[in-house]
C-alpha cells in the first residue's frame, strides 16, 4: 500500500486571493492527482492546516478547495485521514471546535482526527497526533510515551527545530518525546528540516517570498518497504526577474517572452539599466502578462549600501526587540515584557501563514 502525505495546504490562504487558489487548483490538477493515478494510489493522510483561517471561513475559497481537491479525491474513490493543525482550530486551548468537522462532514471518505489514535495501513501501524493544546497535552504525552507503533505522523511544535531558514522554535514540545519512533513524519513549519528522529516534511507549495528559492514536494509513503519518496511540485508561486541591459539591444528587450510571470508574484532586480526608455519598455511588456503581484528592487538604491560584512551583522526582528526591551528602565517586570513580546511575535508569524 502506498499512501500520500500531504501537510499545510492553507485553503484560504493570503486572506482568500484568487489567485492563490488557482494556484493550489494547479498543483492538485496537474501534479498531485496525475501522480497517484499513475501509481493507483487511493490513501491519503494530511498532517494539518487544511484550512488558513481559524476564525472563519470564505465561501469562495472552499468552493474552489472542494472542486480542486475534494471532488477529484472523492471521483477516485481516494479515502483521506486528516490530522487537525493549530490553523484548523477555532480555540487555541482545544480542539473541539475545528473546520475541518464543521465543513468537511457528510464525507465517509473523510475521517478526521481530532485525538491521537494508531491506526494500521495495510499491516504497518501509525500514531496519528493532532495539534496539542493545553486541554490534551497530558493525554497526548502518556499516549506518545506507550503508543505501540514504529511510526507517527502529526502537526507538531517542537522546541529547537528549524521554523524557516535562520529562525529556529524557541518553545514547544520535547523533541526527546518523540523518540521511541523510527521516524516522525510532521507539518507545521513549511521549510523542510530534522530534528533527531523528526522529519518536518516542509509544505507543497509557496505561499511567501519566504518560500522562493525552496523546493516544493508531498510524499509518498510505502507502507511494505517503509521507504519515503518526495515527489516535486514544480509549480512555483514566487520569481524574481533580473533586469540587465548591458549588451542587449531594444529588439531584444522589446521581443522578449516574458510568459512565464503570469499569474505569479514577481521581483524585478534591476542589475543595470542604461535606458529608461528599455526598462520602461520591459516593465510595460511584463505588466502585460498579468503578474498577481509586481515589485522592482533597484540593485543600485537598495542593494549596494552594505558590504559583505555590514550583512553578516545584521540582526533579526526578535533579537532587536529583545535588546530594546533589555534597555528599558523599569523593574522588576523585563522578564514579563520579554515574554509577551516574543509570544507576540510568534502570534504575528503565525497570522500572517509564516507557520
Amino acid at each position: 500500500m502506498k499512501i500520500a502525505i500531504l501537510n499545510d495546504t492553507h485553503c484560504g490562504v493570503r486572506s482568500d486571493m484568487p489567485a492563490m487558489a488557482d494556484y493550489q487548483g494547479r498543483f492538485y490538477n496537474e501534479v498531485f492527482f496525475p501522480y497517484l493515478d499513475e501509481h493507483n494510489i487511493k490513501q491519503i493522510v494530511h498532517l494539518g492546516d487544511y484550512f488558513d483561517r481559524r476564525k472563519y471561513v470564505n465561501f469562495a475559497s472552499l468552493h474552489a478547495n472542494k472542486e480542486h481537491f475534494i471532488k477529484p479525491m472523492l471521483e477516485r474513490d481516494i479515502h483521506m485521514d486528516l490530522i487537525l493543525g493549530n490553523h484548523d482550530t477555532y480555540y487555541k486551548n482545544t480542539n473541539d471546535v475545528n473546520s475541518p468537522e464543521l465543513l468537511l462532514f457528510g464525507d465517509n471518505n473523510i475521517n478526521v482526527i481530532s485525538e491521537p489514535v494508531i491506526k494500521e495501513y495495510d499491516g504497518c501501524p501509525v500514531a496519528l497526533v493532532p495539534w496539542i493544546n493545553p486541554e490534551n497535552y497530558a493525554d497526548t504525552v502518556d499516549f506518545l510515551h506507550t503508543a505501540s507503533a514504529q511510526y507517527c505522523w502529526g502537526h507538531f511544535e517542537i522546541e529547537g527545530a528549524l521554523m524557516q531558514p535562520g529562525m529556529n522554535c524557541p518553545h514547544g514540545l520535547d523533541h526527546t518525546y518523540l523518540k521511541r519512533f523510527e521516524q516522525v513524519f510532521s507539518g507545521h513549519f513549511h521549510h523542510k528540516s530534522e530534528v533527531g528522529n523528526i522529519r518536518y516534511l516542509g509544505s507543497q507549495m509557496q505561499f511567501t517570498w519566504i518560500d522562493y528559492g525552496d523546493n516544493k514536494y508531498f510524499h509518498i509513503f510505502d507502507t511494505e518497504t517503509r521507504e519515503t519518496t518526495p515527489v516535486l511540485n514544480p509549480i512555483e508561486m514566487f520569481k524574481k526577474v533580473f533586469y540587465d541591459d548591458t549588451n542587449k539591444t531594444f529588439e531584444d528587450i522589446a521581443n522578449g517572452d516574458y510568459s512565464d510571470v503570469t499569474g505569479k508574484f514577481i521581483k524585478i532586480i534591476v542589475v543595470n539599466k542604461d535606458n529608461p526608455y528599455w526598462f520602461d519598455t520591459f516593465l510595460d511588456k511584463v505588466h502585460q502578462q498579468n503578474p498577481v503581484h509586481l515589485q522592482v528592487v533597484d540593485d543600485n538604491k537598495h542593494m549596494d549600501f552594505f558590504d559583505d560584512s555590514e550583512v553578516d551583522d545584521i540582526e533579526d526582528t526578535l533579537t532587536i526587540m529583545k535588546k530594546y526591551v533589555d534597555g528599558l528602565e523599569i523593574q522588576g517586570k523585563k522578564k514579563d515584557l520579554d515574554k509577551l513580546m516574543t509570544s507576540l511575535y510568534y502570534e504575528a508569524l503565525e497570522e500572517h501563514n509564516f507557520l
